[in-house]
């Protein structure tokens, strides 16, 4: 069987284990899901007062008809809700799949991001991927291709960028399982015409970047980690920003039900062609425990520590998008609750 990264399994089980079945015929079926989620955290840079939130709370809609007997069509939309009454739209996608694989077009997460890398966190984690600081990990306008055998798959993405109203994106990842060894590699441009920061003004910037990750399964254990390189470049001058990154973590299943996580992320940027150049770099470390109660209900906690300068990054459990971040020894915590259906 081919192993994914922990982080994406336990999403997708979460999902299909508690969806509601609202229709359902020889030709295909409908399904209602969602999550709740709760998260109170103290943060360095908040005095360590007490927030509470809605996190990245969602629901939506997922379905399947057989168009013939060998290919079926696809149809999901799902919506963020959260406590300060914003309804926004996270996912808007049409598709189609069958022995050649999976396409789906519309709004959706990059493949870099179902790809995803060595980060076992829930809130403070992340740093170390970076295929995400100009578009967040999601595209308005993309067209996605999936393939899955045996012992390999492949995986790639294009953003249209619709006469330069959306970004450019072009993404492609494969991956392979060897025994409990899984390792997957790839790549991707990612170019913002219009994207604007407070230092520097509207810019025509790309992200270029490639991955490789390796992670081991032991019994119900894993560790993995992820090398990234990435080159942020002002196409309107020489100006770059060349980063290089690494993620080692490691999840201990101490019982059934109760996980034990840790990781350690290191990311560097060297600045070339400004009239100062620079080089900066960021360390994260977090420590965790989640216990999930059965299929459909979970607590977690988690400390994170760090330090140094970061360009930005989001975590995907939480789906929490960071602009440029430093830190002096700054230490976190914060504890989580999910309900699925």
């Amino acid at each position: 069987m081919k192993k994914t990264l922990l982080a994406l399994v336990v999403a997708a089980a979460a999902t299909s284990v508690n969806a509601a079945e609202i229709y359902k015929s020889e030709d295909g079926q409908v399904d209602f899901y969602g999550q709740l989620r709760t998260e109170l955290k103290f943060l360095d840079s908040k005095d360590h007062d007490a927030d509470l939130s809605s996190g990245s709370s969602r629901m939506g809609i997922d379905g399947s008809y057989a168009l013939t007997d060998t290919i079926d069509v696809l149809g999901k939309v799902e919506v963020g809700i959260r406590d300060n009454s914003d309804v926004n739209v996270r996912q808007h996608i049409f598709g189609f799949s069958g022995d050649f694989g999976t396409i789906k077009l519309g709004k959706q997460w990059t493949t870099s991001d179902d790809v995803y890398g060595a980060d076992y966190s829930y809130f403070f984690g992340g740093s170390g991927l970076r295929y995400l600081t100009l578009n967040g990990a999601l595209h308005d306008s993309q067209i996605k291709y999936a393939f899955d055998a045996e012992n390999f798959w492949v995986k790639a993405g294009w953003g249209l960028n619709e006469g330069d109203t959306n970004q450019d994106l072009y993404e492609a990842f494969v991956g392979t399982s060897f025994g409990d060894l899984a390792l997957h590699a790839g790549a991707g441009v990612n170019r913002d015409r219009e994207h604007a920061t407070e230092d520097f003004g509207t810019l025509d910037v790309e992200n270029t970047y490639f991955e490789v990750t390796a992670e081991y399964s032991i019994g119900d254990h894993l560790v993995g980690a992820t090398y990234y390189n990435s080159e942020l470049n002002n196409k309107g001058n020489s100006e770059k920003i060349d980063e290089n990154a690494i993620s080692v973590a490691g999840v201990f299943q101490a019982t059934e039900k109760t996980g034990i996580y840790g990781g350690y992320e290191f990311v560097q940027q060297e600045t070339s062609g400004f009239a100062n150049n620079e080089k900066e770099d960021g360390t994260v470390i977090y420590v965790g425990a989640v216990h999930k109660f059965n299929s459909w209900s979970r607590v977690y906690a988690e400390y994170g520590y760090g330090d140094g300068t970061t360009l930005g990054y989001s975590n995907r459990e939480s789906d929490t998008t960071v602009g440029a971040s430093m830190a002096d020894g700054e230490s976190n915590f914060a504890i989580g609750a999910r309900f699925y259906w």
